[in-house]
């Protein structure tokens, strides 16, 4: 019966090295806030939405630390978002304080603000100046009304496109549960999701991200290989739109009667090839103040026989809008035709976004718009995108499936190391005494 108390000792020899590491990596009292341990040459790559930008509609975003700036305080970063079709690369400048950006390059700033309002959200918690704990039961509220206390709530193993992490939760709970997953040893978090505040209904998410890809480079790495796409080119002499101050409002229910469209567009007599905004609202058709959830729907332009011009899906990529609460506001220049634009607003179905639509509400509203001649040498843009945004969609595939691929994770070389000294022991150890060997059970 000897044999039995060697065999648990040489388990325990095996393991406890392990077990011993992976508690040091996952202890309450390391320290930790956005930003902390990053140096130059880190990159990372993530899904991420907000709901400020096209209503949380994902895109990927990557960054990557090119050098210190020149007073050292703060980082320079190359940043890229592709957002469906649309792809914008520049640089921004963060701190390391806390890693908002201090400046940026104007065609990435709309992003700039998607990555200050997800990826380094916690600075509002915690900073360089001011760290927190693990074991700290709150790190402060949220700016709601009656803000809740947000703190660590949890301790798992979390896997994501970049691997997998032994995270601490940081989160609340006010209808729903509120989490962001973070490894004290990543400086940003790995995985987030968080609600908007709301009084009545199903909250919906108001920020999501996920890190894809995480890595160190002196040089800039092959995911960043990608260039801006072209903007449209719009004239100076464009009207802003202006919906308070110049616009055109109806109510329209849809052709199958399935629901009610409120519209409302500016310009209220735009020019082709200039800015044109559209706030839309879908209502039940019994209570008009009861709106219609997670509505995917598009907005196109016609000619006079109905064929299709432009649609703004797919001007950006994506095979439809979202309104998750019913209600939306879009900006697209105008592809129409004068003097009048014909319009649709399609609805296409309902149901979590990126999933096949339920059609029991699909219908359509049309309506023309006034429409003045295009300025001189613009708004004869649209053959040019619909050919950019089809290889630019590819390139974002492309992107995507070349990250999944990369996400397998490594077992640490340490771990490893340890274990094999440990065998190595028990191998020598029985070698010594063979007497034990031998021992019957």
């Amino acid at each position: 019966m000897q044999k039995y108390p060697l065999f648990a000792i040489f388990a325990f020899l095996l393991i406890a090295p392990v077990a011993l590491q992976s508690v040091h990596a996952t202890s309450a009292t390391d320290s930790w806030y956005p930003g902390k341990g990053l140096k130059q040459g880190d990159y990372f790559s993530y899904n991420v939405c907000w709901t400020d930008w096209h209503n949380c509609t994902p895109f990927q975003m990557t960054f990557w630390v090119k050098n210190e700036t020149s007073d050292g305080s703060g980082w320079n970063i190359v940043f890229l978002a592709v957002d469906g079709s649309i792809v914008q690369k520049g640089v921004m400048t963060i701190g390391k304080i806390t890693p908002d950006p201090t400046s940026f390059d104007s065609n990435i700033s709309d992003y700039t603000g998607v990555y200050r309002s997800t990826v380094s959200w916690l600075d509002s918690f915690a900073t360089k100046d001011t760290p927190k704990t693990f074991d700290v039961p709150a790190w402060g509220r949220t700016g709601s009304v009656g803000g809740q206390s947000v703190g660590p709530i949890d301790h798992e193993k979390v896997t994501v496109g970049a691997g997998t992490f032994d995270t601490w939760v940081i989160g609340w709970h006010k209808g729903v549960d509120n989490k962001i997953w973070i490894d004290s040893s990543v400086p940003f978090p790995v995985k987030a999701i968080v609600y908007v505040d709301v009084t009545t209904g199903v909250p919906p998410p108001d920020y999501t991200l996920e890190l894809l890809k995480m890595g160190n480079s002196p040089t800039e790495p092959s995911v960043l290989d990608i260039s801006s796409t072209n903007a449209a080119k719009i004239s100076s002499q464009c009207e802003a739109p202006n919906l308070q101050q110049d616009s055109v409002h109806a109510t329209t229910t849809t052709d199958t009667s399935s629901l009610v469209v409120d519209y409302r567009y500016s310009p209220s007599n735009p020019h082709n090839g200039c800015p044109i905004e559209y706030r839309i609202s879908f209502e039940q058709n019994y209570d008009q103040s009861q709106k219609v959830s997670n509505v995917q729907y598009d907005i196109f332009t016609t000619d006079d026989q109905g064929k299709q011009l432009s649609s703004i899906a797919q001007s950006v990529g994506r095979a439809s809008l979202f309104a998750p609460v019913g209600d939306d506001d879009v900006t697209t220049v105008l592809h129409g035709t004068t003097p009048l634009s014909h319009v649709v607003i399609a609805m296409l179905g309902t149901g979590s976004e990126g999933s096949l639509p339920d059609v029991s509400m699909a219908g359509i509203v049309k309506f023309d718009v006034k429409t003045q001649d295009a300025f001189s040498g613009y708004g004869t843009m649209q053959a040019n995108q619909t050919a950019t945004s089809g290889n630019n969609m590819s390139m974002n595939n492309t992107m995507q499936m070349n990250n999944t691929q990369a996400t397998v994770p490594e077992f640490p070389l340490g771990s490893l190391m340890v274990m094999a000294i440990v065998i190595g022991l028990g191998v020598l150890f029985v070698r010594i005494t063979p007497g034990l060997s031998n021992t019957r059970l």
